[in-house]
């Protein structure tokens, strides 16, 4: 049985919410909800109107589009929604369970208020926003029109420091089909880039943890050298 969460501690540490006086996140717990879901079971349709954003307190969220495409998987401590709730405009994604899941939804009267009543925050909302925007240009460019080896490597990477070098461990936080779909890729093809990527020496897999041998040396590869075939040439 999973311990209760306390609200405020929970919206304390999202990112938008960071640094937040304790008035604040009183007004804004009060504007919260929790949320179980069990395994499958929607949190929200395509179409259907947003009453707040969303935050996982433990499990995973899958959002998808168009009858099934797999968009993104949201984990614990992550977020999604804010932009849609802002604009008060019909979700065009849809949102359910991967797994049993305790999920946080704060309304948008609560951020709005505190918006109007915080000059500072306003400008983080501003200021995440635009994170958001630059971030969805990078992985559209990356991920659906880059080399394959090249959109899971940026994936893989992704939390990763540009400076960052020596070895590191990650785990997944979807099963490797569900991440295939993510990149535009295929599961076979997916496979055989992390073949690849095995055989160089640059990662060793073991089900969805990764361990990546040097940070700095994944982020520069390229791909295998074709071997060039030599040419006989006769008079």
């Amino acid at each position: 049985m999973r311990r209760e969460i306390k609200l405020e501690a929970f919206l304390a540490n999202l990112p938008l919410f960071r640094g937040l006086g304790e008035d604040a996140l009183v007004r804004l717990a009060a504007g919260a909800k929790r949320l179980r879901l069990a395994r499958g079971a929607p949190l929200f349709h395509e179409g259907d109107r947003p009453e707040g954003f969303y935050a996982v307190v433990y499990g995973e969220i899958r959002l998808t589009r168009d009858a099934g495409r797999l968009v993104n998987v949201i984990g614990a401590g992550r977020s999604f929604g804010e932009p849609v709730m802002y604009l008060d405009k019909p979700y065009h994604l849809s949102a359910t369970a991967l797994k049993d899941c305790l999920v946080v939804r704060v309304s948008k009267e609560a951020v709005q208020g505190e918006i109007e009543r915080n000059p500072k925050f306003a400008r983080r909302v501003i200021v995440d926003l635009a994170r958001r925007v630059e971030m969805m240009v990078r992985e559209l460019e990356t991920y659906a029109l880059g080399p394959a080896a090249q959109r899971l490597i940026s994936y893989l990477l992704r939390d990763v420091s540009p400076a960052a070098s020596g070895a590191l461990e990650i785990t997944l936080p979807m099963v490797k089909r569900a991440l295939a779909s993510r990149l535009n890729l295929s599961a076979e093809h997916l496979s055989r880039i992390l073949g690849e990527l095995s055989v160089q020496g640059l990662v060793e897999v073991n089900g969805r943890r990764l361990r990546i041998a040097d940070a700095a040396r994944l982020r520069g590869y390229r791909g295998r050298k074709k071997s060039r075939k030599a040419v006989k040439v006769t008079a």
